[in-house]
């Protein structure tokens, strides 16, 4: 390739003998053996690879990230077996050079810089977790000694020095080193797996291998961005794979065209798709590289942002991982079909098979597919959203997400003043301007809270109507309607056309409160569910916004229902929906599908979500007044709006209810039989 889309030192190319090596174990992929040569190690080592990251003054190259990921590249082309089996080494090397000065650091950094390549292994076959082992570091004979099994021991054979996450005898987590050569170490060639098999992946037996303590190092030490380095690595090698299948797929292109005097339309045309999705998974692995550069530059400086720098590369490594995959799996596959596009015939069905054999044009998909399940996509995207929405750093476990939703929605909530008058008061402020004044003057400027009006059995009092005469005088405020009785309210239609009418004046600032008990009955699912069902059949968007339309609405999107149970209705209802899609509905009752039906629940003077306990954080707090001076101690207490924030501010313009609490719409049952109301092409289909 021409260009370089990373760093500046270029190692791959610039280095001598690289190029030429590198072409050697290109050549040497194509056998596919189960074992690589060891001299390709020792001869990467001697040109540098593995002390890439080590600063100049202490015999490194002081390469940048990008350097590290090019380099890194560079090799997974040639052979990713060989790029997969530096991982260790990589990682290592990495946690030694972000660790503060000290003996520890300075003991390693010398070995790196010597040409020691580093393996070992973590993972354990026993179900342990990322920070769980079963393998032991112990003293009890005056020595520290491992012991214990690793599933997982990429690149070891090809080491020099071994580390090994262990438990101590005080139960702490700690990272142990010993030479590849120790006693009590044996390292078996049992990898299985169907890619990636010369990795030296296979299993290690601890039997008490002596341990210098020099060479222990407490589980702290590994940096910040640990996770993201850790995949961010293997996505390096995974794009080294596309690229290799890129080369791949030119050479087979070369050896057609040879045969052939040129290549049918569609081999080049995957080609072109192939070279596509290499460049842009080339392109996020450079991202993610320039932004775990500059986390590693505030770690090594001590800057106050680097854990949140180092928090965002891990997120974008996921989320690169998440593309990156796809990408190479598709451009892999898409290389194992290029030969089938040659002519039909029995002799093109010879040639595509000794083309696929002859540049073992299969490796490339296996090892892609091996890599991308080694940590899965699905769990990195569940790590996404948990860092994004619930500020959790790892993927959590029930528990811990369930608190973390709790704590995202209580700190979404900007609880609302809900004011409840009893019918008299009402009346009062209905019946009576300079009441009213008073009250209108105390609440203006202040933030807006709820006004419910509490219907009871014998009180004679509309409070719909009360509502009405108030709402110009109080043009921030919300308002509610409280029921004690719901069977006092008539038939669900009736009542339907009353919330209906209430919502069109009020421009969707209502809420009705169904205060009747807190034992379910059939009766009341009824009533609710057909009340809500007609308050959507006539959409508000079918009314024509023109005054110069022909027709007043578009009659095709208005709906009838077709209720059975207690309350039997065909609709629809003959006033358009709400402002805010559905009044909001609040309920003293709970059943099990209460969400279908009501957006709160009442739990003493608090509004709830409907999946909240008692205890759960209220959206709305109820205080009951009976006079005036109640009401007017109510809006002193209130904070003004120019200085209760921006979102305080922002109410000074009416806002719907639902917008207020922020709620979605309920899911609302739909009920069977349901149609169109006026059949298209009928003679009414618009009025």
């Amino acid at each position: 390739m021409t260009s370089r889309p990373f760093g500046s030192l270029d190692w791959a190319r610039r280095t001598p003998g690289i190029p030429a090596l590198l072409d050697e174990i290109r050549q040497a992929s194509i056998a596919d053996a189960p074992e690589l040569p060891q001299s390709f190690f020792t001869r990467l080592a001697a040109a540098g690879f593995g002390r890439i990251r080590v600063p100049v003054a202490e015999g490194g190259l002081g390469g940048d990230v990008l350097d590290l990921l090019d380099a890194l590249l560079a090799i997974a082309a040639a052979d990713s077996n060989l790029a997969q089996a530096w991982r260790t080494h990589v990682l290592a090397t990495e946690r030694h050079v972000k660790s503060p000065a000290g003996p520890l650091r300075d003991r390693w950094i010398s070995r790196v810089a010597a040409g020691s390549i580093i393996g070992g292994g973590w993972t354990e076959a026993d179900g342990s977790g990322p920070s769980v082992f079963t393998t032991r570091l112990s003293t009890e004979t005056g020595v520290p000694r491992l012991t214990g099994r690793k599933f997982y021991s990429t690149g070891s054979r090809y080491a020099d020095w071994l580390e090994y996450s262990a438990v101590d005898d005080a139960g702490d987590l700690v990272i142990a080193a010993l030479p590849v050569d120790a006693e009590g170490v044996t390292l078996l060639d049992d990898w299985t797996g169907f890619g990636q098999r010369a990795t030296a992946s296979g299993t290690t037996v601890l039997d008490g291998a002596p341990v210098d303590p020099d060479d222990v190092a407490p589980w702290q030490t590994q940096h910040l961005g640990t996770p993201g380095w850790q995949q961010m690595i293997l996505l390096a090698v995974l794009v080294g794979i596309g690229e290799g299948a890129r080369a791949a797929a030119s050479d087979l292109i070369d050896q057609i065209d040879r045969a052939h005097g040129g290549s049918p339309i569609l081999v080049l045309e995957g080609y072109g798709r192939i070279s596509a999705l290499v460049a842009s998974a080339r392109a996020s692995l450079g991202e993610i590289g320039r932004l775990s550069e500059i986390a590693h530059r505030a770690i090594i400086a001590g800057d106050a942002d680097a854990e949140t720098l180092a928090d965002d590369a891990v997120n974008a490594v996921f989320q690169a991982q998440a593309t990156i995959v796809p990408q190479v799996i598709e451009a892999t596959d898409k290389l194992m079909t290029l030969p089938a596009l040659l002519a039909d015939g029995s002799e093109a069905v010879a040639e595509a098979q000794n083309l696929r054999s002859s540049l073992r044009l299969d490796r490339f998909w296996r090892n892609a597919q091996t890599l991308s399940t080694h940590n899965p996509v699905l769990h990195r995207l569940r790590a996404i959203a948990d860092r994004e929405i619930y500020a959790i750093d790892r993927i959590a476990d029930p528990a811990e997400r369930e608190a973390a939703v709790a704590q995202s929605i209580a700190d979404g909530i900007r609880p609302l003043t809900v004011v409840r008058l009893d019918a008299a008061l009402a009346a009062r402020l209905a019946a009576d301007p300079r009441s009213l004044d008073a009250v209108a003057a105390a609440f203006g400027g202040r933030e807006p809270v709820l006004f419910q009006f509490d219907e009871r059995p014998g009180a004679h009092f509309d409070a719909a109507v009360a509502i009405a005469t108030l709402l110009h005088r109080l043009p921030t405020a919300w308002f509610a309607v409280g029921t004690g009785d719901l069977s006092l309210t008539g038939h669900p239609y009736n009542l339907a056309r009353r919330i209906a009418s209430l919502e069109q004046l009020s421009g969707g600032r209502t809420a009705w409160v169904l205060d009747d008990g807190d034992t379910e009955t059939e009766e009341q699912r009824d009533r609710i569910r057909v009340v809500q069902q007609l308050l959507r059949t006539w959409p508000r968007e079918s009314i024509a916004a023109d005054a110069g339309a022909r027709h007043f609405a578009q009659t095709e999107s208005i709906r009838r229902i077709n209720a059975d149970g207690a309350f039997p209705t065909a609709g629809p209802l003959n006033v358009p929906s709400s402002p805010q899609h559905l009044p909001v509905f609040v309920s003293s009752r709970r059943f099990d599908d209460v969400h279908r039906y009501v957006d709160l629940l009442v739990r003493d003077d608090a509004w709830v979500l409907p999946y909240a306990d008692a205890a759960g954080h209220p959206l709305a707090t109820g205080h009951a007044v009976d006079d005036i001076d109640g009401l007017l101690a109510i809006a002193g207490a209130l904070p003004q709006i120019a200085d209760a924030g921006a979102d305080a501010a922002s109410d000074a313009a009416p806002q719907t209810l639902r917008a207020r609490l922020r709620l979605p719409a309920p899911a609302l049952y739909e009920l069977p039989g349901a149609s169109a109301r006026f059949e298209r092409g009928s003679e009414t289909e618009a009025s």
